[in-house]
């Protein structure tokens, strides 16, 4: 059976889930918090913050889209992009323009500035890949990548027994480069 002390916030295994399996979780719940944590370090120090970071990123590489397909790739609700928006455009990061075809579209765009956070951004996570992926020998990186694609394939299934579509979830990790972080 798995810890059950006060430094195990997930406790001993549930029934059904053997010890190894289980101490996996853990150990990637931990990571994944962990990991977390550094980006956003590293975000704060350059003034960004994750969701910023990924408005921005998929801005980048969308010019001109709606709000609606920003939310959809971002898979936040519209109210929340709203609000994200607005502190952006009073940060002078974004800018909307009526769409030309369509008066009821406003499309997004980032402004210069935008484009030099976005910079940023990149920078961040360059330093993020590099000091913690990229630490790891090539042999490692290889094999951490098959597994984590078996990972996720095996997410994926379990999504569409709910119904839930991976659709715009385009790379085999995640966003593709167009969009954002993979």
């Amino acid at each position: 059976m798995g810890r059950t002390d006060r430094q195990d916030p997930f406790g001993s295994e549930p029934d059904g889930v053997d010890p190894l399996s289980w101490s996996v979780f853990r150990a990637w719940r931990t990571t994944d918090k962990l990991n977390r944590l550094l980006f956003m370090r590293l975000l704060a120090e350059r003034g960004g913050h994750p969701g910023q970071a990924i408005c921005l990123w998929v801005l980048s590489g969308h010019d001109s889209i709606s709000q609606r397909e920003l939310a959809e790739m971002m898979h936040l609700a519209a109210p929340t992009v709203t609000a994200m928006l607005q502190k952006m455009e009073r940060h002078g990061l974004v800018e909307r323009t009526p769409d030309e075809h369509d008066q009821r579209l406003t499309r997004l765009s980032l402004t210069g500035a935008g484009r030099e956070m976005a910079a940023d951004m990149r920078s961040a996570q360059a330093t993020y890949v590099n000091e913690t992926i990229g630490a790891f020998p090539e042999d490692d990186r290889r094999e951490f990548d098959r597994l984590l694609e078996v990972l996720a394939a095996n997410i994926r299934a379990a999504l569409q027994r709910f119904g839930d579509s991976p659709a715009p979830w385009h790379g085999p990790h995640g966003f593709t480069e167009e969009n954002g972080p993979r």
